[in-house]
């Protein structure tokens, strides 16, 4: 082979990775994947509450007391001790910028120091600026042991 017909295939071969290289480079395999329309997924399901706590064991004492209130940040709920001892719990987090809620037993209802909203022991809205009330869970009250579900 000469030397002219070497530097010809090599030249070739080169042109051909490259142009292969680019090829690929532009190919819709790197496009994003389409999104479903709208409204035609499933969202993720979602666990339903419930859980059963012991209020004699820490860090639930505080419940052992009328008017007192536990915040569980794993299910963002707050449970609370009426002052006529029965027990409720709602969201934790303020609907209307997700801070979290304190319980205000003296005046019976849920307080947002965030913004001031005020919620009564259902959730519902008592004073804005939030405007949805919380999500609002069952209590049961078996021994020491409470269950809070759905």
């Amino acid at each position: 082979m000469e030397r002219k017909d070497f530097i010809e295939q090599v030249g070739l071969s080169a042109a051909s990775i490259l142009i292969f290289g680019c090829m690929q480079g532009c190919s819709k395999s790197d496009s994003p994947a389409p999104k479903p329309p709208t409204g035609t997924t499933n969202p993720p399901p979602v666990k339903a509450i419930d859980f059963t706590i012991n209020i004699t064991n820490n860090p639930y004492t505080s419940l052992n007391a009328a008017g007192g209130f536990y915040v569980d940040k794993t299910n963002n709920i707050i449970i609370a001790r009426t002052l006529t001892n029965e027990f409720i719990a709602v969201s934790s987090l303020c609907t209307h910028q997700q801070v979290t809620l304190d319980y205000q037993a003296n005046n019976n209802r849920f307080y947002c120091s965030g913004h001031g909203s005020l919620f009564s022991t259902t959730g519902a809205v008592l004073t804005g600026p939030a405007a949805t009330a919380l999500k609002q869970y069952k209590t049961t009250l078996t021994g020491n042991n409470l269950r809070i579900f759905e």
